[in-house]
């Protein structure tokens, strides 16, 4: 929506639609003033001598001046004219205004207040063309003093009709602007939600992929210390056997500890569920144990390092030490490194 955009929309807006409580309430104002305005037109408490004697046209026009009324919300500036065209009838035909005059107020005030900015100002251009056709139509019943009491009157009415539409109209500017900051504080937390998901869901995944690199190597060196533990059971070799099967242990042992490390992450707390402490996250330094174990399972392996050793964020370090891992546990599972050896110390 465009700065532009707003002020056409406000001129043209349509009447919003009326619940049935209000179109009741405008035909009973309408049944209660035509009622009163007849009342006393029919008196005649309200007649000069040079005014017609009430008939069938005088009631039609008051009625039609004062009636109108009930539709003055749904048709603000046709129950105007409606209502102004009554009255003038009224003085054309020399007939009684007196209490007729209401109808032209309360449409008055009402195309002001409901119509559109458009019809406003439509309205009050409507207004002064039939004050200049009553004065130019010499009311019978009207002095000059009631003329300008009755301008006056009219200027007060729309007075009033536009400072209740200012206000109504400023509401309507909160309204809209409190229902965009919702709009807006929906659609950023709906951001905040997508952002968490994705968030999540690469948390997952790396953790995933963690697990997948802790497993596979554990099984690896599990299986190759496993076949040659029976290989050694069957040369009547129980010692080297039982530094195997220990080997396995321990490898269960370190690859269960990471698994409750990883999958600590999405808990809450620095232990897990039964007490034990979570395992930090393996960096470079974790590197020499590594090449031990795969050692001891068989594969011979010798870790070089030149240079002096940086300290490198944990992020780096932990996909360091998962690549060479996956690279030991591939070489363990095509070498068909079966034999046990003693572990040899790498070399700096």
């Amino acid at each position: 929506m465009t700065a532009t955009s707003a002020p056409r929309q406000d001129r043209d807006r349509p009447v919003p639609a009326l619940s049935p409580r209000q179109t009741g309430f405008d035909l009973l104002l309408a049944v209660v003033c035509v009622a009163i305005t007849l009342a006393v037109n029919l008196s005649g408490s309200e007649s000069v001598s040079a005014n017609r004697e009430p008939d069938a046209l005088t009631v039609v026009l008051t009625v039609l001046a004062v009636g109108s009324v009930a539709l003055r919300r749904r048709f603000p500036l046709t129950t105007l004219a409606l209502a102004l065209a009554g009255v003038l009838g009224l003085v054309l035909v020399k007939g009684t205004v007196g209490m007729a005059t209401i109808g032209p107020f309360v449409a008055a005030y009402a195309a002001v207040t409901y119509g559109s900015a458009r019809n406003s100002r439509r309205a009050i251009a409507l207004v002064i063309l039939a004050l200049a056709l009553a004065v130019l139509l010499n009311p019978v019943d009207l002095s000059p003093e009631g003329a300008i009491i009755s301008g006056a009157a009219f200027a007060g009415v729309i007075l009033l009709a536009t400072s209740t539409r200012a206000r109504r109209e400023a509401a309507e500017v909160d309204v809209r602007a409190a229902e965009q900051q919702v709009t807006l504080e929906r659609e950023r937390a709906d951001v905040e939600r997508e952002r968490a998901s994705f968030t999540a869901t690469q948390e997952r995944l790396r953790i995933t992929r963690e697990l997948h690199d802790v497993i596979g190597h554990a099984m690896s060196v599990m299986v190759v210390q496993a076949g040659a533990a029976g290989r050694l059971l069957d040369t009547a070799d129980p010692a080297r056997a039982r530094i195997a099967v220990t080997e396995i242990e321990n490898t269960g042992r370190r690859a269960m500890a990471e698994m409750r490390h990883l999958l600590g992450v999405v808990r809450d707390g620095g232990t897990e569920g039964d007490g034990s402490p979570r395992t930090p996250t393996p960096t470079l330094e974790d590197l020499r144990p590594l090449v031990a174990r795969v050692e001891q399972a068989g594969l011979p392996a010798t870790m070089v390092m030149h240079g002096v050793p940086l300290e490198v964020p944990p992020g780096i370090g932990l996909a360091a030490y998962r690549i060479v891992q996956e690279a030991l546990t591939n070489c363990l599972k095509h070498s068909n490194a079966s034999t046990p050896t003693p572990p040899v110390h790498p070399s700096t």
